[in-house]
């Protein structure tokens, strides 16, 4: 790679492009919830306790439906995250990262039409609809 005037000029835009980002009230509402949910003991409590029963699932996983307590380790283990989804902290942090990653979808989509329509940007997310050549499935 050749570094000149133009690469530096660009390395900046970004670092211009990046400081908004983490200016805007999209990404402000991201990082609050993510440091309020981690510091939130019952989100720690339901965190372990998914996690524990995830490791006890996969332990028989590999046994099928034959393995005893299967169903058992597989209900306990959903309903460990069903627990942990429903937690107010983890549901407002899991919207404010959907609302950063649509960010950043439509900011990548932006920038890749600039250069061509044709240009296939994966958006992250099967709910994205925008100008993205795949329609938000490239990662199908």
């Amino acid at each position: 790679m050749i570094y000149n005037k133009e690469f530096f000029e660009i390395v900046d835009q970004i670092e211009r492009v990046t400081k908004t980002i983490k200016d805007s009230t999209t990404f402000t509402a991201y990082a609050t919830n993510r440091q309020l949910m981690y510091q939130d003991e019952v989100v720690r409590t339901l965190l372990e306790s998914f996690v524990t029963e995830k490791r006890a699932f996969e332990n028989i996983e590999s046994y099928g439906e034959f393995a005893p307590g299967f169903k058992e380790a597989r209900r306990g283990m959903r309903q460990a995250k069903r627990n942990l989804d429903m937690n107010d902290r983890v549901s407002d942090y899991r919207l404010a990262e959907t609302n950063l990653q649509r960010l950043l979808d439509e900011i990548t989509v932006s920038i890749a039409t600039c250069f061509s329509a044709s240009i296939k940007v994966d958006a992250g997310s099967p709910f994205f609809h925008s100008k993205s050549s795949c329609g938000g499935n490239c990662h199908a």
